[in-house]
């Protein structure tokens, strides 16, 4: 969701700080939203997903004037509905729907650490697909962590007797998403909000499905239905957070709070009880070998600039 353009003056010192305070908070919502999901445990996973389209576009109607201001906020979404950012803006809706889906069945599954595997993954992806896709040139320690981290996914196929082909699908999905946006010139709540709004249907649709095996949890009590409406600001939120701070920060500092969120999200894997082996151990531990090197790279890059 980096899609959010630098400003073009210089900002200033407390502009910094309130930067880095947003891109941390949302890093922080992000790396805990598995904390919320498990209070959702009792609701099946396609209304967890649906609810949480439906509710998002509300949400991020209100960011977008928030962000933008009244008049300039109607101008965005007039905008995003030119044909072809409207059919781009629908492809990556498409890879964020699967994403969402994964990450939430993952979660409500205890399954919390293989999803912070993904992200973990993620920045490292991310380097692989500028190389292949966008013809960016490598650098050695960067050669080095992907190598790790491969070493590393294969580890944790043996650990758990197959690849994480969940994890890998979670991490490839989000990789897909960010590329996509990346070439879809819209702000970052508006593009939720066209998103949110090509994929009713299919939350409609689940819903349908849901409600034909078993009562809809919105409907069981007070309580639940709170819970699911509030999918939408915790989805709008660290967006709108993330988009503030990334126009005050730099990208060094953007590219390591980065794992941030998948550092909590395994920590509270660990809290849950989730199973812990030997060799998981390896695996995430070439993993953050790893990132480690990624890390050094890009603040050595940063300071011979």
């Amino acid at each position: 969701m980096s899609e959010a353009a630098p400003i073009t003056a210089s900002p200033s010192e407390a502009e910094r700080r309130a930067g880095f305070l947003a891109a941390a908070s949302a890093y922080v919502i992000w790396g805990f939203l598995p904390l919320y999901l498990k209070l959702l445990s009792a609701v099946d996973v396609r209304e967890v997903l649906a609810q949480r389209i439906l509710w998002a576009a509300p949400s991020a109607f209100i960011a977008v004037f928030i962000m933008s201001g009244w008049r300039l906020g109607w101008r965005e979404i007039a905008a995003a509905f030119r044909p072809r950012l409207l059919g781009t803006l629908t492809l990556s809706a498409l890879f964020i729907f699967v994403n969402w889906g994964l990450y939430v069945y993952l979660v409500l599954h205890e399954r919390v650490i293989e999803s912070a595997l993904a992200y973990f993954l993620a920045p490292l992806v991310a380097v692989a697909v500028g190389v292949m896709f966008f013809r960016e040139r490598i650098s050695t320690p960067q050669t080095v962590a992907l190598a790790l981290a491969l070493v590393g996914v294969i580890v944790q196929g043996v650990a758990v007797g197959a690849p994480p082909w969940a994890a890998l699908a979670l991490c490839g999905t989000w990789s897909a998403y960010a590329v996509i946006r990346k070439r879809a010139p819209a702000p970052a709540a508006v593009g939720l909000l066209i998103e949110s709004l090509a994929l009713t249907p299919l939350a409609v649709g689940l819903l349908v499905w849901t409600a034909a095996d078993a009562p809809l949890g919105f409907a069981s009590d007070w309580s639940t239905a709170v819970l699911l409406a509030v999918a939408g600001p915790v989805t709008a939120i660290p967006l709108m957070a993330f988009a503030f701070g990334a126009r005050r920060v730099s990208f060094v500092t953007l590219g390591l709070l980065q794992f941030l969120a998948p550092s909590l999200q395994f920590a509270t894997g660990i809290a849950f009880g989730e199973p812990f082996t030997f060799l998981r151990g390896v695996s995430f531990a070439l993993i953050w070998a790893g990132l480690g090197f990624f890390a050094w790279d890009t603040l050595r890059r940063a300071r011979a600039v």
